[in-house]
């Protein structure tokens, strides 16, 4: 029974975490981001931190759920998980540093900042590795369908960079619709950017001329 959660809770034995926890870890930290590909706003990555007991036993992949399912599923996450962190990196810092380097940047605070309350005994991070020497650490590519910590950070991670972008974003540049593209790469973005021009929110790298 998963009473009060999420309506998709099929059984998925095959995560990496339940043999983690079955070779003693209690708390696996999973770490994913969302927000490379976007032209403006920030790249938002996420670490969730999961203990046996955490309710859920399937968080599909973040970019496959509605929005409203998102929400669902990360207030539960938020809710039951050991510990959830953020990275954050700025659009500046993302033209300064190239995309590969500022989201490595972003998935080693969310690590940090989950290891300094003493909270995670194993990172699983998605693809990308990071020079990490504190804890033991898996790096997969597509670590979302095999770890239910990186699928819960990856849905964290989506949901906070959206709210960012609809909220603070839009309203700070209302004249680009980022309420309704989150800052990605669409029609109506690009017809704002060719009219406006770009904002400060705007990565200079990615909105060449």
């Amino acid at each position: 029974m998963c009473t009060g959660l999420p309506t998709v809770c099929a059984s998925s034995t095959e995560y990496l975490e339940y043999g983690l926890w079955k070779a003693g870890y209690r708390f696996v930290g999973g770490i994913d981001e969302a927000g490379r590909g976007p032209l403006a706003g920030p790249l938002v990555a996420s670490c969730v931190v999961l203990s046996p007991s955490f309710p859920l036993t399937h968080v599909p992949d973040a970019k496959r759920l509605t929005s409203v399912k998102r929400r669902e599923f990360f207030e539960v996450i938020c809710r039951e998980a050991v510990c959830v962190t953020l990275g954050i990196v700025g659009e500046r810092l993302i033209d300064c540093l190239g995309i590969q380097r500022a989201n490595a940047f972003a998935l080693y605070e969310a690590a940090w900042r989950a290891s300094s309350l003493g909270r995670c005994e194993y990172f699983i991070v998605d693809w990308l590795p990071i020079a990490w020497s504190f804890t033991p650490c898996l790096f997969l590519p597509h670590a979302e369908e095999k770890s239910l910590a990186v699928a819960c950070a990856s849905v964290v991670a989506k949901v906070f960079r959206d709210y960012l972008m609809e909220t603070w974003y839009d309203a700070l540049f209302p004249d680009y619709g980022f309420a309704q593209h989150k800052g990605y790469g669409t029609a109506m973005h690009f017809a704002r950017l060719k009219t406006l021009g770009p904002s400060p929110c705007h990565r200079k790298s990615f909105c060449k001329e």
